[in-house]
């Protein structure tokens, strides 16, 4: 599934196998201060924490567990959808992972992936390169 974080500045986009994998990513790369939305569903994802008096509490009654335990549990779905991350808007993702599918080098992937980041970034925040660097700790 397609799922929009939603920041102040650059629209972004990523993919997930479900909701509580989409809610994860999104919770840690925002802190808490971004929101997440289901594209394919119309589903808005409860990512905005920060003001939550127990945020601790809306976690576990999300995921059904502590966010260590869904980790833990799902690493390598939680990596994936971390390495999904691009700049870019919905309507110009479909043609990012048709880009993105055609490379078989990994080299020249990531390097493609480089430059896509740093053309679409317009503000200071790197927000895509954060999630990346999450996919990189998990391997």
């Amino acid at each position: 599934m397609i799922y929009e974080f939603i920041t102040p500045s650059d629209p972004i986009t990523f993919k997930a196998d479900d909701n509580k994998i989409a809610f994860t990513c999104a919770l840690l790369l925002g802190g808490g201060k971004a929101g997440c939305d289901n594209i394919d569903t119309g589903e808005s994802i409860p990512t905005m924490l920060m003001f939550s008096s127990n945020p601790e509490e809306k976690i576990v009654e999300y995921l059904g567990v502590s966010v260590s335990k869904f980790i833990e549990e799902n690493k390598n779905a939680i990596k994936e959808c971390f390495d999904s991350f691009s700049y870019g808007s919905v309507s110009e993702r479909h043609t990012y992972d048709d880009a993105i599918a055609a490379i078989t080098d990994p080299i020249k992937l990531q390097k493609f992936k480089s430059k896509h980041e740093d053309k679409n970034r317009t503000s200071m925040s790197a927000w895509v390169a954060r999630a990346w660097d999450y996919a990189k700790k998990m391997k």
